[in-house]
């Protein structure tokens, strides 16, 4: 049969091999003929939205996915930026960060041509929308009263980031008028939380539910009341994509199966990411993704969405995340750029698997979840 194939490719082209298999007269080349790669993957532990990430790596999903004989390095870091600088310099093929790096990966053309090829998490500000404010704080009756308490008061965000646009977005919507705009890392905010130092600021999970089960802080609002989503996204060196197309899609296979893991075993997945991170108690990693929010803060019923391909939706986000960053100064125009998408690893795997999206919708869970066996 592999003769069959190298015949007909070279004698009546590969449009006619194609037209074959969409009619079902020839089997496609199964992942295993295609050529091996070798990756390196930057992955984010310390962020709910690239958990995916922890789950391909902990379950070897790539193995199961990608051309036999291909390896992968798995990078872990803190935050995007450094994976962004990374890809661009070709040290690093794939990456899964959030939803601000991501954006601006697409539009360092000059470096490298890095494209978004799917939005594996999107979220109703669920997982990097979120107003964390000091302990001692009134216990708010709504979202929207925790956000008036902010007059006067000293506020601070890691400047360039999802919650950072957030945070904006929401001051802007409502006229509030903080005392004091900080700009601190995710790091610095918890300890600031800590030593009494600081009023409120937009944090992303699992560091938000650390500093509240710490007793440093607690939960105030989502970004739910004011239709402030967060994300984040996969993306993929363009000249991998077309050296490698059968790898991309398995990629992209591995995501979705990653997904459905996350969907149906919670306690699993936080074990998973226990193994990647350090500092954080299993419990902790478990309520940052599953737990239910109460709706007098602005929890949804779905904590995480598998969109996976750019949906109305997605493309709403990132329409509001570039001119964000364009606002910031930090990408050149507050327009999506033309360029910035690939989606055809993502819609070839789904229709190999037979899937629609959304892949999956992670629901909300009461803490007796948690606890049953």
């Amino acid at each position: 049969m592999q003769s069959i194939r190298r015949t007909l490719v070279g004698s009546v082209g590969l449009g006619l091999v194609l037209a074959l298999v969409a009619a079902g007269l020839m089997a496609p080349v199964p992942a295993a003929a295609a050529e091996p790669v070798k990756i390196t993957y930057g992955y984010h532990p310390y962020w709910t939205g690239g958990w995916t990430g922890v789950v391909i790596k902990q379950r070897d999903l790539w193995k199961k996915h990608l051309p036999q004989g291909s390896e992968v390095n798995f990078e872990a870091h803190l935050t995007g930026p450094p994976m962004v600088n990374a890809m661009l310099a070709d040290k690093m093929q794939l990456g899964c960060m959030g939803d601000m790096p991501s954006f601006v990966a697409t539009t360092k053309k000059a470096q490298g041509d890095i494209r978004l090829v799917a939005a594996n998490m999107i979220s109703e500000g669920q997982n990097c929308n979120l107003l964390i404010v000091r302990k001692d704080a009134p216990d708010f009756k709504s979202p929207e009263e925790a956000i008036q308490w902010l007059n006067g008061k000293t506020v601070a965000a890691h400047r360039g980031t999802c919650s950072n646009r957030f945070i904006d977005a929401v001051i802007e919507k409502t006229g509030v008028k903080p005392k004091e705009r900080l700009n601190m890392t995710i790091e610095v905010i918890a300890s600031s939380f800590e030593a009494g130092k600081l009023d409120a600021a937009p944090m992303w999970e699992p560091h938000a539910q650390k500093v509240v089960d710490q007793g440093f802080a607690k939960y105030a609002a989502t970004g739910a009341p004011w239709g402030e989503w967060d994300a984040n996204f996969t993306l993929m060196r363009q000249d991998f994509i077309e050296r490698n197309p059968e790898a991309a899609k398995g990629w992209m296979k591995a995501e979705i199966e990653a997904l459905m893991i996350m969907k149906n075993d919670p306690k699993a997945v936080a074990q998973m990411v226990k193994n990647e991170t350090q500092g954080y108690e299993l419990p902790t990693l478990w309520k940052s993704l599953y737990q239910e929010m109460p709706a007098s803060m602005g929890g949804a019923k779905v904590k995480y969405v598998g969109e996976m391909v750019f949906s109305p939706r997605v493309m709403d986000i990132m329409a509001k995340g570039y001119k964000f960053l364009n606002s910031m100064k930090i990408v050149p125009s507050p327009e999506i750029p033309a360029d910035a998408i690939n989606e055809a690893p993502v819609k070839a795997a789904l229709a190999e698997m037979g899937i629609k999206p959304p892949v999956v919708e992670i629901e909300a869970l009461p803490m007796a979840a948690y606890s049953a066996k």
